[in-house]
């Protein structure tokens, strides 16, 4: 992973003494499925050995949205054909994506709630008895499996009642953190994928943190500073590569909920490539100067296009393009930081874990802890059901 910002050509001076420890940071509770060597032997995962499910993932926020955040990099063709992500209690999605597909003994159905009582996540639950009894599918339960904090809830209520298999959801990661934990990782495991290739990965992440982890606090802090000094309020994260969609969208969520805790929390607005660079661009460049730039860049050279060949190589157009954004904006003087990773799940994951670190950062500069979400807890009481 390399990050480069134009920092020097704003003429702006960096932050050299940034406060924290490292040790603390990997203390946290969403770092133990990889810091603690005897984390997953609490899990019985014999039911995937030897094979491969079509999975369904039902769950809101972060419960549904970490293993996509992982397979969106590791196969992104796999997503609404062999791993289909339900986010949103719509029965329109629920009833397009069912209908085209046909359901097996290889399909299996998870339904994540920390709390084990979202309202979402039950709806999601009887409307899929509801389908599979309609369509005459037999002993619908062998094909469901919850995540759900083992305490007296709904789903594990329901568990009990119906012989469902169910995983412990770890009541000290929170949803949007649990993206090394089993909530991320139960639905890529049923896929077939190893966990021991995956933490395998996370560990190497990890231990490239350790070692470079004060220049890229560097980079975090001085990028905050500048943020302060030009009075900024809005951080826009950008992706030109369908990889990349995904951790956009994770990004986003982190900082709302982790930041969002006081009046002067910035705003992180998510673009995506030329859909959003002939759409928001505008705005962008000659509207109000309120914003910082941060690209998400998989490593890939570009070429003048020249002919139809040059137009269709391999993401050579897409590369293209974002160059020629980054160009723009560095032209009109906007902060703009390009975080760029080779074409592989290490380096994502080294990119996954930075991003935390920022976040962390961040909250520590602002003294708020970034690990609850007392807004949501609020409109989650006044949504129950």
């Amino acid at each position: 992973m390399k990050i480069i910002n134009n920092l020097n050509s704003l003429n702006f001076k960096t932050k050299k003494n940034v406060g924290y420890s490292l040790d603390n940071f990997f203390k946290l509770d969403l770092f133990y499925p990889i810091t603690d060597e005897n984390y997953f032997s609490q899990y019985d995962f014999s039911l995937f050995k030897n094979k491969k499910y079509r999975v369904h993932v039902f769950g809101m926020g972060g419960s549904s949205l970490s293993a996509k955040l992982l397979m969106q990099f590791l196969a992104p063709e796999k997503i609404n054909t062999e791993l289909f992500i339900y986010d949103n209690p719509s029965s329109i999605q629920l009833d397009s994506n069912l209908s085209r597909i046909k359901i097996s003994k290889h399909d299996l159905f998870i339904f994540i709630s920390k709390s084990g009582n979202t309202v979402e996540t039950k709806f999601f639950l009887h409307w899929i008895i509801k389908y599979l009894k309609k369509n005459n599918i037999k002993n619908i339960y062998k094909h469901f499996l919850f995540i759900t904090e083992n305490k007296n809830n709904y789903l594990n209520n329901f568990a009990q009642k119906n012989k469902i298999r169910t995983f412990d959801h770890d009541p000290q990661i929170g949803g949007r953190f649990s993206i090394f934990s089993i909530t991320a990782l139960l639905p890529i495991i049923a896929m077939g994928y190893s966990l021991g290739s995956l933490m395998n990965s996370f560990k190497k992440a990890t231990e490239l943190m350790k070692k470079n982890h004060k220049k890229l606090a560097l980079n975090i802090i001085s990028s905050q500073f500048y943020e302060k000094d030009k009075g900024l309020n809005i951080v826009v994260g950008l992706n030109y590569h369908d990889k990349l969609r995904t951790l956009n969208e994770w990004y986003r969520q982190i900082f709302a909920e982790s930041l969002g805790k006081n009046k002067k929390a910035i705003n992180y607005i998510s673009a995506f490539g030329s859909i959003d660079q002939h759409s928001q661009f505008q705005l962008f460049i000659d509207g109000p100067r309120d914003k910082q730039f941060i690209f998400f860049k998989i490593k890939n050279s570009t070429k003048p296009i020249n002919s139809i060949q040059d137009l269709i190589l391999n993401n050579n157009l897409l590369s293209t393009l974002e160059k020629g954004a980054i160009k723009t904006l560095e032209l009109e003087k906007f902060l703009v930081n390009q975080i760029i990773i080779d074409d592989n799940f290490d380096d994502y994951s080294y990119l996954l874990i930075y991003l935390i670190f920022d976040i962390y950062l961040r909250a520590k500069n602002e003294k708020i802890n970034f690990l609850d979400q007392p807004a949501v807890e609020v409109l989650k009481k006044n949504t129950r059901a």
